[in-house]
């Protein structure tokens, strides 16, 4: 069944409006009668059966219970802006992967470095991007997409809420923080995430994707006195959007 996802909070009436409306009446060729899985923005879901369309509109019912999506592991996903439009395909990955925050970040060797102008542009491309994603995989929820921002900026907001690893054992005390090193030479992936998974915490986790040319000295330096774990993805170096997808690929294999 084909999902959307609405604005408003789902009631026992609904009115489909805008771009959502002209897409199921045009493109989907809705009907009345037929149904389809709505998601709100608090987090609801329900289904829906069309009982009328109008200009731009298009009128439904809830003829199922209304449910709050059951929340999960949280999975935060920062990237350093790669070249050209390489962001918009690791938006639309990442959305299919389950991650439920995405970071665009500002680094010393990131060559795209958009005027407020066209961030904006982007952030609102990267949301319909992602809302589109969401959609065709059938996902709950949409990922939240951040502002663009430095990452000396980023680092200082989450270091208070991040766990640490002490003698090889997670503390539970706050997020898992992994940032994936060309230069990591130690083969510790899959142990730092059982015992992670064991770990009797809540379960959040920031993967932190370097942009090309990778990290420089100094932006180590800062992740690690953040509590970012050092972990590698093998001997080869991957262009920065196949590393964003096969982090996030391994991360939700080995909790999930």
């Amino acid at each position: 069944m084909k999902r959307i996802f609405l604005e408003e909070a789902i009631s026992e009436n609904v009115t489909i409006t805008g771009k959502a409306a002209n897409h199921l009446a045009n493109s989907l060729r809705a009907q009345k009668g037929d149904r389809i899985i709505a998601v709100d923005k608090f987090g609801n879901t329900a289904t829906l059966e069309f009982v009328d369309f109008a200009q731009d509109k298009i009128f439904a019912k809830c003829v199922s219970e209304i449910t709050k999506v059951a929340a999960a592991k949280k999975i935060t996903l920062a990237d350093c802006l790669p070249k050209q439009n390489k962001f918009d395909i690791i938006v639309e990955k990442a959305t299919e992967l389950g991650v439920d925050k995405i970071e665009p970040l500002i680094s010393d060797r990131t060559i795209a470095r958009p005027g407020n102008f066209r961030a904006k542009t982007k952030l609102e491309r990267w949301n319909r991007i992602a809302k589109e994603a969401a959609e065709q995989c059938a996902r709950d929820t949409l990922p939240e997409i951040g502002e663009i921002r430095e990452i000396s900026d980023w680092l200082k907001e989450i270091a208070p809420t991040l766990g640490h690893f002490i003698n090889g054992k997670f503390d539970g005390k706050g997020a898992l923080f992994l940032f994936f090193y060309e230069k990591e030479i130690a083969d510790n992936l899959a142990a730092i995430l059982r015992e992670y998974k064991n770990c009797d915490c809540a379960k959040e986790i920031i993967i932190l994707i370097g942009p090309e040319g990778g990290f420089s000295e100094r932006e180590v330096r800062e992740i690690k006195s953040s509590g970012g774990v050092s972990v590698s993805l093998g001997k080869t170096i991957l262009k920065t959007d196949t590393a964003a997808i096969s982090a996030l690929s391994i991360v939700q294999y080995e909790i999930n």
